[in-house]
């Protein structure tokens, strides 16, 4: 597989410029073969009966393996989830909190860590501390912001790889590293890194890290995982769980609680059948290579960023150096409501992207399925919608 192959792969690329991978990316043609080919499996041989359950089971390890090797972690530090949100408020919400912690995020974050954060401190007395931190800050910038605002109190910092809203890309190591020298952990969110930069949880220094399956990985929705370093596993406690606690049941079920040591974490059951499309997403993304899928992104959007800098009435909201950008490149067009905008760019032009409120603009994710092509139509429409004022609804 190669990225001319996976754009192929994908049916949306032939009638429409889907710059919405941030949200959700287009399944490639294999991995919705391997979705089909194990609910015919499951339709065959029955889900729950002996050879259906230890088809899953292998589905999940080969699920588990991938996503390891993905993050450069060991298999038994991986969780399975329903996405980022679910991964993320496992640790917040499973975390002893006492009254007077201090948690430490900043003002861009996603509703995953920003809601859960109001919620920690209206349950648990939870001081949280959000740094204002600008959507075009340096490396250096960030750095200092939370290396100053951990204080005696702080017991976690929370936050996103990747700032959904406007693609800034945050320094991680240097901040857990301030974190770790104060005796606090880092939470990272990384639903939009995985697929889209080379991942080395261990390099970067996070105690947990969650991602996606549904984005920059394109596979089915529904799907993620969750690092938890090996060391931490017992110092949360499940919000929620299907599976009972007790040790003497782990010693029943050795061989599950040995492949699945963190499976106590787990909400709810999953499709085995989307498990195995987000094992197939993860295996082509190897396959292809992240740093080759990175280097294509980057180009991509850097002729984005650079023809839209010589363009009237339009402005980036987010980063422009190599270093804290990424392939989410946020857009404000002067006398444009957002979502009108992006309603006016799939109505005319078949673009898809989607509105973000802080700050507010039009964010396309421009994916390393991408074409040079794509982006100037795209700029050709935004400097004709720059030129023309919205339609009065």
């Amino acid at each position: 597989m190669n990225i001319a192959k996976l754009r192929d792969s994908m049916s949306v690329t032939r009638d429409a410029i889907y710059l919405n991978t941030g949200w959700a990316g287009p399944p490639p043609g294999p991995v919705v073969t391997r979705i089909q080919t194990v609910l015919e499996e499951e339709r065959s041989v029955g889900p729950a009966s002996p050879a259906g359950l230890r088809a899953s089971n292998r589905v999940r390890e080969q699920a588990q393996s991938a996503v390891a090797e993905l993050l450069n972690v060991d298999a038994e530090e991986i969780l399975l989830t329903h996405g980022t949100t679910e991964g993320v408020h496992i640790v917040l919400y499973g975390f002893p909190w006492r009254t007077g912690d201090e948690l430490v995020t900043c003002d861009l974050e996603h509703p995953a860590i920003a809601t859960a954060a109001a919620v920690l401190r209206e349950r648990y007395g939870v001081s949280v501390k959000k740094l204002e931190v600008p959507a075009d800050a340096a490396e250096a910038e960030m750095t200092e912001l939370f290396s100053a605002a951990i204080g005696p109190q702080t017991r976690m910092i929370a936050l996103s790889h990747v700032q959904y809203s406007c693609g800034l890309r945050l320094p991680v190591r240097s901040i857990a590293d301030a974190a770790h020298r104060a005796g606090a952990l880092l939470l990272a969110d990384g639903a939009q890194t995985a697929g889209q930069i080379p991942l080395n949880v261990r390099q970067l220094g996070t105690d947990f890290y969650a991602i996606s399956g549904q984005k920059w990985l394109f596979g089915p929705e529904g799907t993620g995982a969750l690092f938890v370093r090996r060391d931490l596993s017992r110092s949360l406690e499940p919000l929620f769980t299907t599976h009972p606690l007790a040790d003497a049941w782990a010693e029943r079920v050795k061989p599950v609680a040995t492949i699945y040591p963190l499976q106590r974490f787990s909400a709810a059951s999953q499709s085995t059948a989307l498990v195995a499309g987000f094992a197939e997403a993860v295996r082509l993304m190897l396959e292809i290579g992240v740093e080759v899928v990175e280097a294509k992104t980057n180009a991509i959007a850097d002729r984005f960023r650079s023809r839209l800098g010589a363009m009237p009435k339009c402005s980036v909201t987010g980063p422009m150096a190599p270093e804290v950008s990424c392939g989410l490149v946020s857009v404000a067009v002067e006398g444009w409501p957002p979502p009108k905008l992006v309603d006016e760019l799939w109505s005319h032009w078949r673009i898809a992207a989607r509105a973000v409120d802080y700050p507010p603009a039009v964010r396309f994710s421009l994916a390393a399925f991408n074409t040079e092509a794509e982006v100037d139509t795209v700029i050709d429409a935004l400097r004709s919608l720059a030129g023309a004022r919205p339609a009065v609804t």
